[in-house]
Protein backbone atom coordinates (compact mmCIF):
# COMPACT_ATOMS: atom_id res chain seq x y z
CA UNK A 1 0.00 0.00 0.00
CA UNK A 2 1.39 3.37 -1.01
CA UNK A 3 1.86 6.07 1.59
CA UNK A 4 -0.13 9.22 0.95
CA UNK A 5 2.05 12.22 0.09
CA UNK A 6 1.40 15.11 2.44
CA UNK A 7 0.56 18.50 1.02
CA UNK A 8 2.56 21.54 2.04
CA UNK A 9 -0.36 22.69 4.21
CA UNK A 10 -0.50 19.32 5.99
CA UNK A 11 3.23 19.42 6.64
CA UNK A 12 2.94 22.99 7.96
CA UNK A 13 0.14 21.96 10.32
CA UNK A 14 2.17 19.02 11.65
CA UNK A 15 5.28 21.12 12.18
CA UNK A 16 3.35 23.93 13.89
CA UNK A 17 1.54 21.45 16.13
CA UNK A 18 4.85 19.91 17.26
CA UNK A 19 6.94 23.11 17.32
CA UNK A 20 6.74 23.58 21.09
CA UNK A 21 7.30 19.89 21.92
CA UNK A 22 11.07 19.69 22.47
CA UNK A 23 10.94 15.85 22.39
CA UNK A 24 9.96 16.02 18.71
CA UNK A 25 13.14 17.82 17.71
CA UNK A 26 16.59 16.36 17.18
CA UNK A 27 19.74 17.23 19.06
CA UNK A 28 20.74 20.90 18.91
CA UNK A 29 23.64 21.77 16.66
CA UNK A 30 26.16 24.56 16.83
CA UNK A 31 26.25 26.85 13.85
CA UNK A 32 29.51 28.53 12.96
CA UNK A 33 29.26 32.23 12.17
CA UNK A 34 29.67 33.04 8.52
CA UNK A 35 30.23 36.26 6.71
CA UNK A 36 27.48 37.94 4.77
CA UNK A 37 28.40 39.96 1.71
CA UNK A 38 26.58 43.19 0.97
CA UNK A 39 26.86 45.49 -1.99
CA UNK A 40 28.94 48.65 -1.51
CA UNK A 41 25.79 50.80 -1.63
CA UNK A 42 24.15 48.81 1.18
CA UNK A 43 27.33 49.08 3.27
CA UNK A 44 27.38 52.85 2.78
CA UNK A 45 23.74 53.09 3.85
CA UNK A 46 24.45 50.88 6.87
CA UNK A 47 27.41 53.08 7.84
CA UNK A 48 25.22 56.18 7.64
CA UNK A 49 22.43 54.61 9.70
CA UNK A 50 24.90 53.25 12.26
CA UNK A 51 26.19 56.81 12.78
CA UNK A 52 22.63 58.09 13.21
CA UNK A 53 22.05 55.44 15.86
CA UNK A 54 25.40 56.21 17.50
CA UNK A 55 26.54 52.64 17.09
CA UNK A 56 30.18 51.61 17.42
CA UNK A 57 30.26 50.62 13.77
CA UNK A 58 28.07 49.50 10.94
CA UNK A 59 28.75 45.80 11.54
CA UNK A 60 27.68 46.12 15.17
CA UNK A 61 24.57 47.99 14.07
CA UNK A 62 23.73 45.40 11.39
CA UNK A 63 24.15 42.57 13.91
CA UNK A 64 21.76 44.33 16.28
CA UNK A 65 19.21 44.92 13.49
CA UNK A 66 19.31 41.28 12.42
CA UNK A 67 18.98 40.01 16.01
CA UNK A 68 16.02 42.34 16.63
CA UNK A 69 14.35 41.20 13.41
CA UNK A 70 14.79 37.54 14.30
CA UNK A 71 13.19 38.13 17.72
CA UNK A 72 10.33 39.95 15.98
CA UNK A 73 9.82 37.10 13.52
CA UNK A 74 9.89 34.52 16.35
CA UNK A 75 7.22 36.47 18.24
CA UNK A 76 5.06 36.77 15.12
CA UNK A 77 5.35 33.02 14.54
CA UNK A 78 4.53 32.28 18.18
CA UNK A 79 1.49 34.59 18.06
CA UNK A 80 0.38 33.00 14.78
CA UNK A 81 0.64 29.49 16.27
CA UNK A 82 -1.34 30.58 19.32
CA UNK A 83 -4.08 32.09 17.11
CA UNK A 84 -4.10 28.95 14.96
CA UNK A 85 -4.60 26.78 18.05
CA UNK A 86 -7.45 28.98 19.26
CA UNK A 87 -9.09 28.98 15.84
CA UNK A 88 -8.87 25.19 15.53
CA UNK A 89 -10.72 24.57 18.82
Amino acid sequence: MKKKRLTEEEIDRLVIADADDISKWGKQIAVKPTSIRFSPSIIEKAKYLAKLHKSRGYQTWLKQVVEERIKQEEKLLSDFKRELKIASK
